[in-house]
């Protein structure tokens, strides 16, 4: 209970700032004047009245004091407002399996399709085929995508190329590309270190290392590239966060929705490392997230994603103020 106590201290005492609105400042400015109005009227008129007189100053001075002390902490707060309450969301939107719902999944179409709807990243899936080449591909098989009951490491190169993916090729790991981040998940029964080992070599050979993340839902691997390749930005997978997933070696901790509470983004932070969410699609899900603290969101609905940062950039002071609370409360 302290945790979420501390988390929302800066935001409980930013509440003044809705002093900053331009009426209430001018009334707070006019009572000040007008109590030192005041006060200059009893001094003139102190004659014979001592005590009274010295009663009424102190109370008039205190509440004059007061006023001012509001009208420099609204003013200092004004200054911290649009930190505290940001007008845009700085959460990244990542399209999921390519291009989330708006493109054929794990395609190069559907990592372009992300890219014009002004996505940050792609998550990709990679497999091992039966000759040793990596094709994105996220299923223990193709079946639901290509009709191919065959898995990639029963295929080889060639013959995961005839397949068509609604109409489009299933693309090579050198292939993806898209002027997005990828982020490349080590994904199957092929996720082994050898497939950690081409992936940082493909990625290192292509010059990407700021331009992808490798990620896993098997710790060990993480555990492995951060060891031998701490150059190459890497992503733990998580359902859950408890015990102290904060520390584990990664560059990023990807929680699953349910589990990204305020408390657990703040702790992966506190560690120095970044919070993917993963993977919201309703809207209330997507706006609760683009208001938190987040560093990235995970979604098929990147369109939907798209549509509620713009509406966040039209939210009155008020609405950022309460939107932001939220997300640090839930």
């Amino acid at each position: 209970m302290r945790e979420k106590q501390s988390n929302l201290t800066p935001y409980v005492q930013a509440l003044p700032t809705i002093l900053r609105y331009q009426l209430v400042t001018k009334l707070l400015i006019g009572l000040w004047l007008s109590l030192m109005g005041r006060i200059f009227r009893l001094l003139l008129n102190s004659t014979g009245r001592v005590k009274e007189t010295r009663k009424h100053l102190l109370t008039v001075l205190g509440i004059a004091l007061w006023l001012l002390v509001t009208c420099a902490a609204t003013a200092v707060m004004t200054r911290q407002f649009d930190t505290l309450f940001p007008q845009e969301s700085s959460v990244a939107i990542i399209a999921h399996r390519g291009g989330g719902t708006e493109g054929p999944e794990n395609t190069l179409a559907g990592i372009e399709k992300a890219r014009e709807l002004g996505a940050y990243g792609s998550e990709i899936d990679i497999q091992r085929t039966k000759d040793g080449f990596y094709v994105l591909n996220h299923d223990g098989n193709f079946q639901r995508v290509a009709g191919e009951k065959r898995k990639s490491e029963e295929m080889t190169l060639e013959e995961v190329k005839a397949l068509s993916v609604e109409g489009e090729p299933v693309p090579t790991l050198e292939a993806a590309k898209g002027h997005v981040v990828l982020f490349i998940e080590l994904k199957g029964e092929t996720a082994d270190r050898q497939m950690a080992d081409d992936a940082v070599k493909a990625v290192k050979e292509r010059g990407i290392e700021q331009d992808c993340v490798l990620i896993c839902l098997k710790y060990d691997l993480i555990d492995y590239i951060e060891s031998t390749s701490p150059e190459i930005r890497t992503g733990y997978l998580t359902f859950a966060s408890f015990g102290d997933t904060a520390l584990l070696n990664c560059d990023y901790l990807a929680l699953e929705e349910k589990s990204a509470t305020a408390d657990a983004i703040s702790a992966v932070h506190k560690q120095g490392k970044k919070v993917l969410v993963w993977t919201a699609n309703e809207k209330k899900s997507q706006k609760h997230f683009l208001c938190s603290t987040a560093d990235g969101l995970i979604t098929d609905e990147i369109a939907q994603a798209a549509e509620l940062l713009g509406e966040l950039r039209d939210r009155s002071d008020l609405q950022r103020m309460t939107d932001r609370i939220a997300a640090m409360i839930g």
